[in-house]
């Protein structure tokens, strides 16, 4: 008897363990999130495994089940933070959003145990009895009109994301809701939303930022856009008659946003690109591998008519592979989550760089101002000066057989990217620069268009001095006379940019 009583007496010891665990954890996930996937494989999983009994987690999926969404909502309010990147995850009063890295807390909560006493169930916002939710059947004894909506988002950006679920859970809770969606990069969708910006006085440095909301008679933008300040709109104009749709513009206000757009452009300077494409074309390391590739052609023998077309070939490579670097790290930089979130101080540290940049351009020009080339420290590597030379031999050796337009368009493709490490000193700058426009890609690509124009130009030039005369000893002693200007002058193109850039930033 004793023996089963003592038996009895552990069963309940461990059960009385495993009624409740020590940490709860609240995941909210949408079942169309990757990364909700992933954190539930990599993160959540492992965890409760490793630490059974003492962990709970506590599914919470919002797209099926809009239940789920209205408790997040809750949850946020209560813990006194709204609109969090999907997935969310709560942790007693921690709340933990998107691609947030909640590990390290939740392992150092687990193995010290210390919500033992101070459980989730009172610092969780279980339930919402303070402020319950408003339903749309209480006020079917009222009229209720329809209220519309323009909504402007744009592609890569995680506070769209959210928002995105926000209106789902909205146009279900009020069907009277109307909604139109542009992506603001694309058809008219910024001359629109300049119109509405101006139409409802918004700060002209709120224009045509994304994402935005416009209602009747205001307007939210970025970190404005919550569920409960749609929420809070929504029940305010539902019982205003709407005399017309938000997104019907007159010719008027049309006209008006195309000129505001306009003039806009116009205050963003050109110059500073301009000047920093022409330097880096007569940048030293991209002056040498020209001058020793006309070298090449000479001491092969190659005819004036043959370096005519080898020099537009060549040119006009080394444009397009310009072009298009410079295009697809535009593009990547603009698909960078963070980057829209950091923006500002991802613009903070690039105009540091710049100035060091500067300040070792002031450098090089003292080294070369006294004669001393070699130092320099904004300047191509040696092993990759011999590999530019190598691929220079290779494609236009006469050996090779090769057609020496396709040679010299290939030689100006490889010279391109093994220049980048050279060169891009001013190139990533300068696309990054051109970038600090908000809302004005498309003029961002025609001053890349541009700084590639005026990169290309010294080469346009040398060719065509050779093509009538000039030798490469001549073009060489040029450049070194030269190069203490040359380096001077990209300081100063260098405290330009920074100079612009803080003023963007500010």
């Amino acid at each position: 008897m004793r023996k089963q009583l003592a038996i009895l007496c552990l069963i309940i010891a461990l059960a009385s363990l495993l009624v409740g665990a020590d940490v709860t954890l609240h995941y909210f996930y949408a079942k169309s999130c990757d990364h909700c996937a992933v954190v539930r494989a990599e993160i959540l999983t492992p965890l409760a495994e490793q630490y059974f009994g003492v962990l709970e987690v506590i599914e919470y999926e919002i797209e099926d089940h809009p239940e789920n969404f209205d408790k997040l909502i809750e949850m946020e309010e209560r813990t006194g933070q709204a609109g969090n990147d999907i997935p969310v995850v709560f942790i007693g009063d921690r709340v933990f959003g998107g691609e947030e890295d909640f590990k390290p807390y939740l392992v150092e909560l687990l193995e010290s145990a210390t919500l033992a006493e101070d459980s989730p169930e009172d610092e969780s916002p279980q339930t919402s009895e303070d402020k319950p939710i408003e339903s749309l059947e209480a006020q079917d004894e009222n009229a209720v009109y329809p209220v519309f909506m323009a909504y402007f988002w744009e592609q890569g950006c995680p506070e769209c994301s959210r928002i995105t679920y926000d209106l789902r859970a909205l146009r279900e809770r009020f069907p009277n809701l109307k909604i139109r969606e542009w992506n603001i990069e694309e058809g008219k969708a910024k001359q629109y939303a300049e119109a509405l910006a101006i139409r409802l006085n918004v700060e002209e440095r709120f224009h045509l930022v994304a994402p935005a909301v416009f209602f009747a008679d205001t307007a939210l933008i970025a970190g404005q856009i919550n569920y409960r300040s749609l929420e809070e709109q929504i029940l305010r104009l539902e019982k205003i008659p709407a005399t017309d749709t938000v997104w019907v513009f007159t010719d008027e206000e049309l006209e008006s946003a195309h000129r505001t757009i306009l003039e806009r452009f116009t205050q963003f300077e050109a110059l500073p690109v301009f000047i920093a494409g022409l330097l880096d074309g007569l940048n030293p390391c991209a002056f040498g591998a020209i001058i020793f590739f006309i070298t090449f052609l000479t001491v092969v023998k190659r005819k004036r008519r043959e370096i005519f077309w080898v020099g537009v070939a060549f040119t006009v490579s080394v444009f397009l592979t310009y072009l298009i670097v410079g295009a697809g790290f535009m593009r990547f930089l603009q698909a960078l989550p963070f980057l829209q979130v950091f923006a500002r101080w991802v613009y903070i540290v690039m105009s540091v760089v710049v100035v060091i940049l500067g300040l070792l351009s002031i450098y090089d020009f003292a080294r070369s101002l006294r004669g001393k080339y070699d130092g320099m420290v904004l300047q191509l590597p040696d092993k990759l000066k011999k590999r530019v030379q190598r691929v220079i031999i290779k494609e236009n050796e006469p050996s090779a057989h090769r057609n020496i337009i396709i040679a010299a368009a290939t030689t100006g493709f490889f010279i391109s990217l093994l220049e980048l490490a050279c060169t891009g000193q001013v190139y990533l700058p300068t696309i990054v620069y051109v970038m600090s426009a908000p809302g004005l890609r498309v003029r961002a690509y025609l001053f890349l268009v541009l700084y590639n124009l005026m990169f290309i130009l010294p080469l346009i030039v040398v060719f065509a001095v050779v093509f009538f005369g000039a030798t490469s000893e001549q073009l060489s002693k040029f450049l070194k006379k030269n190069t203490p200007l040359i380096k001077l002058l990209t300081a100063g193109i260098f405290f330009t940019m920074a100079f612009f850039m803080f003023r963007m930033i500010l």
